[in-house]
């Protein structure tokens, strides 16, 4: 049986009766002891004199070694389990007859009262070596059986009523026929060779199972064997002193009793390290690994494993405290949300170990920016939550947001370089936002998401009006669903002209949403929750196609539409394969590629420039033409204008609705007009309201323009009749 490291260290802790070198020294100086009473010390008068050992003194060494040998039997007998090894058992019936024996063995002494018989030297001797043998005998049994249980339970009661019946047989045999037993002392001569050769048959006994304990005491890790072998030697030097006796009064008499009671208390030291010290220390180490494992469960259960923050449910249960506690003293609590602007982009560029690091160093960095009785917590991915235990006011719920806006502006090192982020924060307070911790949390989170709206870095609090907005929002959502399937979605297209000759040069698909209930949905309500929630994906393959169609069907109906152009978003490269909606599209409605135009953002081209870089070239491959949407008002970088086979820079309103205020917004085009067309690109402007804003963009060389001045976005039907008055316009215009 082997026991861990942890067992180990619980059983090493017994004190300095259950060292090594304390047991080693007993042994060295009981065995020093008995040489010099052996072979310095004079035979006559100082060694045999009768002094040494009264009956007092005898009286006391036999009680005192009477009760330690009980109280192997009862610490042995008592603390028994049934699967626990039946040795011990054995030694336990063994030193109870050993004791009742030596106290029969006490109560023979020479000088002691009559026990049923007088006292004397045979009586007592007789008494004794049937202690010695019994005793002997069981430890070697002991320790040449395996350690294992009794077969049956009984079987410790056979044991016991063996040694009773042994000792029974003993006290008969002497009290009763004292004649039957052999001569073992000889009053004026000493002991009798009998009596040397039993004594000389126990020292063999014990000798053997010291070896035996020496030689096997890696078998019995939960059994002191070194003890057990210290007690062995300790009875064998007494079983030799009380060889060389000549009277029972003498030194080695003394010695042999002190020796005796030495081994016994060895004895009681295994017996009670074994079957009491160490179940109790074997418990004391499951309640610490139980301890150790009921808080890895509620490490677990109850905070974040990367940043070691309390997680939503530890949240939740504070937060349903202090909620309690400032119902009673009518005072004001705070719950903060906050997330990583744009912690996507980090995870996805620098990698997710980055982002980790990144989640660590906040959440750092978070307690120091509240009051130790807040709770700081990891809700999952990057978003926090901060309870604030007592607030005065919504000032002070401010003035701990911008604590915490400042701390995390700072920059972090990750991944190498010096990363500077940004948060948004929403704030609820209790109990004007809500009175439990779903409602805060809700409340909270709805205000985070405003200040995300909003360009993120930065904090709001809850009001009541947004939760209609976010209900609104959610009937949106929900809406978009369904509109595909009840098909509600249609296009319009807004024509392009040459601000050159203005002739047409294209139509843009814009699509609108026909609401059974709210009329025509404009695109700026739900074009960006179609994109947070990913419908943009199914409804931007539906414009696709259908533009393709309406396409070819204008050039069947004899309608001069060159191209038309389509606007991509993002996430229909992060989760198609626009290629192959492309070609299947142009397939199925029989058009030319070179009559699709596809408009790109720069945020497309900036994202995974590998992949789409790719996707781009394989666009270009089939024919289709290509633009950069709102060219100017993300990250423009002549370095993947180079790379991207691009045809078209397309000048974002913004600036041409400001062009004839002249500043910034005037260079700005220029600058964009010129860039192209260094780069042999085309140009085309969005927005243009005035005949005014076209001249001056036609002065400064930009090709195209769009807008409310040319005219405005229209139903297929509505253009065609505009396309048709053209043709007939321009052919009444060309010489016959």
């Amino acid at each position: 049986m082997a026991i861990d490291d942890t067992d180990q260290r619980f059983a090493n802790q017994g004190g300095w009766l259950d060292s090594r070198a304390f047991r080693s020294l007993l042994v060295g100086t009981c065995t020093l002891a008995f040489l010099v009473v052996w072979l310095v010390l004079p035979e006559e008068g100082l060694r045999q004199s009768a002094s040494w050992f009264p009956v007092s003194l005898h009286a006391a060494a036999e009680i005192f070694a009477i009760v330690v040998s009980a109280m192997v039997f009862s610490v042995s007998w008592h603390s028994h389990r049934p699967e626990r090894p039946g040795n011990l058992i054995v030694l336990a019936c063994a030193f109870l007859a050993v004791a009742l024996l030596d106290f029969a063995h006490m109560m023979s002494y020479r000088g002691m009262p009559e026990m049923v018989t007088p006292a004397s030297p045979q009586k007592a001797i007789s008494f004794w070596l049937a202690a010695r043998v019994i005793g002997a005998m069981a430890v070697l049994y002991i320790v040449f059986r395996p350690w294992v249980p009794f077969r049956h339970p009984g079987t410790r009661y056979a044991w016991l009523a063996g040694a009773l019946a042994y000792v029974a047989l003993a006290a008969w045999l002497q009290l009763a026929h004292p004649d039957w037993w052999p001569v073992f002392f000889v009053p004026g001569q000493g002991l009798t060779p009998l009596k040397v050769l039993l004594e000389a048959l126990v020292v063999l006994m014990m000798a053997l199972a010291m070896l035996r304990l020496l030689h096997v005491r890696e078998l019995y890790s939960t059994f002191d064997t070194r003890g057990l072998a210290a007690a062995s030697a300790l009875w064998i030097l007494s079983e030799l002193c009380l060889t060389m006796y000549e009277n029972v009064n003498d030194l080695f008499s003394l010695v042999g009793h002190v020796y005796k009671v030495l081994a016994y208390l060895l004895v009681y030291r295994v017996v009670f390290v074994a079957s009491v010290r160490e179940p109790y220390e074997r418990l004391a180490v499951e309640t610490a690994r139980s301890r150790a494992a009921e808080q890895q469960v509620q490490a677990l259960a109850f905070y974040d494993r990367l940043t070691g923050l309390p997680n939503r449910a530890l949240l939740r249960d504070r937060t349903s405290q202090v909620l309690a506690a400032r119902h009673e003293d009518k005072g004001q609590a705070a719950l903060l949300l906050l997330n990583i602007d744009g912690f996507k982009h980090i995870n996805d560029s620098l990698g997710h170990a980055a982002g980790d690091t990144l989640l660590r160093e906040l959440a750092r960095r978070l307690p120091a920016q509240v009051g130790e009785s807040d709770t700081v917590s990891c809700l999952g991915g990057d978003e926090f939550a901060v309870l604030l235990r007592e607030v005065r006011d919504a000032g002070s719920v401010a003035a701990a947001q911008e604590r915490i806006l400042s701390a995390l502006a700072e920059p972090v090192p990750v991944a190498g370089r010096e990363l500077r982020i940004t948060v948004s924060m929403g704030a609820a307070l209790s109990p004007g936002d809500g009175q439990d911790f779903d409602t805060l949390l809700q409340n909270a989170g709805t205000a985070q998401h405003r200040a995300k709206e909003a360009g993120g870095a930065g904090w709001r609090f809850y009001d009541a009006t947004m939760n209609e907005e976010v209900s609104e929002r959610l009937a949106l959502r929900n809406g978009l669903r369904q509109a595909l399937e009840r098909g509600e979605f249609v296009l319009h297209y807004q024509p392009q002209f040459s601000l050159e000759d203005g002739t047409l040069v294209g139509v843009e698909a814009l699509v609108r949403w026909r609401h059974p209930e709210q009329g025509m949905v404009p695109p700026m309500r739900f074009i960006p929750e179609a994109e947070e929630s990913g419908l943009i994906v199914p409804i931007g393959l539906w414009i696709l196609r259908e533009a393709c169609r309406q396409a070819a069907a204008w050039r069947t109906a004899g309608l001069e539409v060159p191209r038309v152009a389509v606007n991509l978003s993002a996430k229909q490269f992060q989760r198609g394969d626009v290629a192959a909606d492309v070609l299947e599209a142009l397939s199925a409605a029989g058009l030319p590629p070179t009559g699709l135009e596809l408009e790109l953002t720069e945020s497309i081209l900036l994202r995974g420039a590998d992949t789409v870089l790719d996707t781009v070239r394989r666009l270009r491959g089939l024919g289709v033409h290509l633009s950069i949407d709102d060219f100017g008002t993300g990250y423009s970088s002549l370095a993947y204008l180079q790379h991207f086979p691009v045809d078209k820079l397309k000048i974002d309103q913004s600036f041409v609705r400001r062009l004839g205020e002249g500043g910034d917004a005037q260079v700005i085009v220029t600058t964009i007009i010129q860039l192209a067309r260094s780069l042999g690109l085309g140009t085309i402007a969005e927005g243009v309201e005035d005949a005014a804003t076209a001249e001056r963009l036609s002065a400064l060389g930009c090709l195209q323009g769009q807008g409310f001045h040319f005219a405005r976005p229209m139903p297929p039907a509505e253009l065609a009749v505009l396309l048709a008055g053209r043709q007939r316009a321009e052919a009444a215009l060309r010489p016959s």
